[in-house]
């Protein structure tokens, strides 16, 4: 989980920002970002509501009441009555944001979520403080969430632990006549196992093809398995991928450009570095493809790879159209690809780096093989 130093300077963080733009306080509702300042992960299907005095306290409205040294009054709102849930949860949720509001600091200028918040909450601000002046705060967070805390760091590195469990599964699994629901199956309890809890684990699963969830079908020898897992540790992600013959015995074009792609991961640290521009990595990696006289027309049809964090997809992106600037402290995900028929269906492989002071380091850690360990 977060630590209480690490959701302290972020919240640090956040104030100066505030300060610099003369914001009162800030309304954070999304439970991604409550957890990212308090390391209070709420049920997502409950309402919460962080508030976030620019010189004063910070309090949480939520369902359940929670002891965290980050915060200095947790409200807790009836949810449930005999524990069936109440189907009015925001309103319930306002009531008390409206009480704990009669006792702050009158905000005149707020800083709040676009893109999340519910319009009930800032009607409940502006019945008790009168008109606001209300200022987005989106892209101030997304821009703070580039960079990540050793506390972040840690957890993704749990993701990551079990994102790769599920891959020694999946590679014990494969076997040409398994139904892809076993093998997705296999993969979800070694993931939950490896994390000694339950996690979220998905992805693409499909067998044969560029891919797409599981799907009730056998696989078949010849097939190339694509398996771009994913796995959510205490809200943090890890996106990896990798690709295995179905059969064991790959053909001369399957093993030639399993080979080709995998060689670019070497080639990383030219471009994973402070100051340079996803894009350009992008383009890097479409040239790369196009060296391999059977992908000279196919080249790279996705994006690159991207920044991972609370998020499967932040910036920076590795994106033909769309890249940013990498900095100290990006976990970027890169995962060059490439499909043509004759391979039944391609090759993509996908590792997950963090970007430091002293280059990149592979969090990811685990061999590029196309044929299954066993």
């Amino acid at each position: 989980m977060l630590t209480t130093e690490g959701c302290l300077q972020r919240q640090k963080r956040l104030r100066e920002k505030l300060t610099g733009q003369d914001i009162d306080a800030a309304i954070i509702t999304h439970y991604l970002e409550i957890y990212y300042f308090t390391g209070v992960l709420l049920n997502e299907a409950h309402p919460g509501c962080l508030y976030l005095e620019t010189s004063g306290s910070t309090w949480l409205v939520a369902a359940s009441n929670v002891d965290s040294e980050c915060l200095d009054d947790c409200i807790v709102y009836d949810w449930a009555i005999g524990f069936t849930a109440h189907q009015d949860l925001t309103r319930r949720a306002c009531e008390n944001v409206s009480a704990r509001l009669q006792s702050a600091g009158k905000a005149g200028r707020i800083g709040y979520q676009a893109e999340f918040m519910p319009k009930m909450f800032a009607d409940t601000v502006e019945n008790v403080f009168g008109k606001c002046e209300w200022v987005a705060l989106d892209e101030t967070l997304l821009d703070l969430q580039k960079r990540k805390d050793p506390d972040e760091i840690a957890v993704i590195r749990k993701a990551i632990q079990a994102d790769l469990a599920a891959y020694d599964a999946a590679q014990r699994t494969i076997a040409p006549g398994v139904n892809e629901l076993e093998v997705l199956a296999a993969a979800r309890e070694a993931a939950c196992l490896a994390a000694g809890e339950k996690v979220f684990h998905d992805g693409d699963y499909q067998c044969g093809g560029f891919g797409g969830f599981a799907r009730d079908r056998k696989i078949e020898a010849g097939e190339i398995y694509i398996i771009d897992a994913w796995c959510i540790y205490h809200g943090y992600w890890a996106d990896l991928c990798r690709a295995f013959s179905v059969d064991g015995n790959p053909t001369d074009i399957q093993q030639s450009v399993y080979d080709h792609i995998k060689s670019f991961h070497e080639q990383l640290p030219d471009y994973l570095q402070p100051g340079k521009d996803g894009s350009d990595c992008w383009k890097a990696i479409d040239a790369h493809i196009r060296e391999h006289p059977a992908l000279a027309d196919a080249g790279l049809i996705h994006h690159a790879g991207h920044n991972v964090g609370l998020r499967a997809h932040q910036l920076p992106d590795l994106n033909e159209k769309r890249g940013g600037t990498f900095e100290i402290g990006n976990v970027v995900s890169v995962e060059p690809g490439a499909y043509i028929p004759e391979m039944r269906a391609g090759v993509r492989l996908e590792n997950m780096y963090l970007i430091t002071e002293n280059g990149l380091e592979n969090l990811s850690e685990y061999p590029f093989e196309i044929q299954c360990k066993k």
